[in-house]
């Protein structure tokens, strides 16, 4: 049976279960409860949850490594422990596994082979955040999708693709009412791959794939296809940050465990490599920065583009007036005294600061 086949014999039966989509090294699986499609997952790790949040800037990275400790000790889903400590809002989990589901249904009805297993059971009123989208809707969405997703796919090769930017193209303008494709094409500049990219954007994945193959065949962006043997997974990334550390690089040590919890966010080792390379550092920039008492000033003239700062980092840029020492700023900044130090470090590094 075809994909469509199956999610639509499950809603006009209007049972409860879970039903997974096997192809290749891809696994997608759907949860649904009389015609509504509940939840969608991936082992695709920039399809995760925890992946979608920190690209798209959602949730900082050390939060999210919190909250998944607190998932591991409590077996409370990941969704529900980010709503109930805060670091996210019902909304924006919504809209991530409303897009989660979507976009996997969107991709499972163009497998033209591949093994599927549905699993009628009921749901627990605890599961956590669902989405609650209609799987006909579903379906009429991916239908739609269908053609121009195939497209999209074949000019790029995959969602592992990453590209180059020539020296004479120029950015493309925005859509209106559509993605910021100057940011994809900045993205895909910065040697993102296509998934990346996808999470960066809150998971659209047939937006952002038809705007990348959209620019590709303008000449705004060439596929690199030296780059297909990468694997830069999370774990080779933390092997990579402990030889850094090892060789007294707190520095690289840490952008590299970072690039290591965004790969893959629910790995265990990478978590236990990321939280002790983050104490290193932060250990390092304390001496530096707390040894004595010490007063930021903006820096004048400032660097431009402030535009190009997170919002965290603008946030706490605005704090600096010139008359408070960096210990109370840190203390009153409403976040992790860490996070606060180390983004203060950033905007040192810089020169918004001094």
């Amino acid at each position: 049976m075809p994909a469509n086949d199956v999610l639509a014999w499950a809603a006009r039966r209007g049972i409860s279960g879970v039903v997974s989509f096997e192809r290749r090294n891809v696994t997608r699986t759907l949860g649904f409860d009389s015609g509504m499609l509940l939840w969608a997952s991936s082992n695709r790790r920039e399809e995760q949850l925890g992946a979608v949040l920190i690209r798209s800037r959602n949730v900082p990275e050390r939060a999210l490594a919190d909250a998944l400790e607190t998932r591991a000790e409590t077996g409370v889903p990941l969704g529900k422990v980010l709503l109930m400590s805060g670091l996210a809002t019902e909304d924006v989990l919504v809209e991530i596994l409303a897009t989660k589901v979507r976009e996997g249904v969107s991709d499972v009805v163009n497998w033209q082979d591949g093994t599927f297993e549905l699993v009628p059971r009921n749901h627990p009123n605890h599961v956590g955040i669902v989405a609650s989208v209609s799987i006909d809707i579903a379906l009429t969405v991916a239908s739609r999708r269908a053609e121009r997703l195939v497209n999209a796919l074949q000019v790029l090769g995959g969602d592992d693709a990453v590209f180059f930017t020539p020296p004479s193209a120029a950015p493309p303008a925005t859509d209106d009412g559509g993605l910021d494709r100057a940011a994809i094409w900045d993205y895909a500049g910065a040697h993102m791959s296509a998934a990346e990219i996808t999470a960066a954007f809150m998971g659209e994945r047939f937006a952002c794939l038809e705007a990348l193959a959209a620019m590709v065949n303008e000449k705004r962006l060439i596929v690199d296809r030296r780059s297909r043997g990468r694997t830069n997974s999370g774990l080779e990334l933390a092997a990579g940050a402990r030889g850094r550390l090892r060789q007294g690089d707190k520095a690289g040590a840490f952008a590299l465990a970072s690039q290591a919890l965004a790969a893959d966010p629910t790995d265990a080792e990478v978590h236990r490599t990321y939280a002790s390379i983050e104490r290193a550092h932060v250990a390092e920039i304390a001496r530096d920065m707390l040894g004595r008492p010490r007063v930021l000033r903006r820096r004048q003239p400032a660097p431009s583009p402030a535009a190009a700062l997170t919002d965290v980092q603008q946030e706490l840029l605005a704090r600096v007036d010139g008359c408070w020492d960096l210990l109370s700023l840190l203390r009153s900044a409403g976040m992790r005294e860490s996070d606060a130090l180390l983004t203060f470090a950033q905007l040192r590094e810089l020169g918004f600061v001094e």
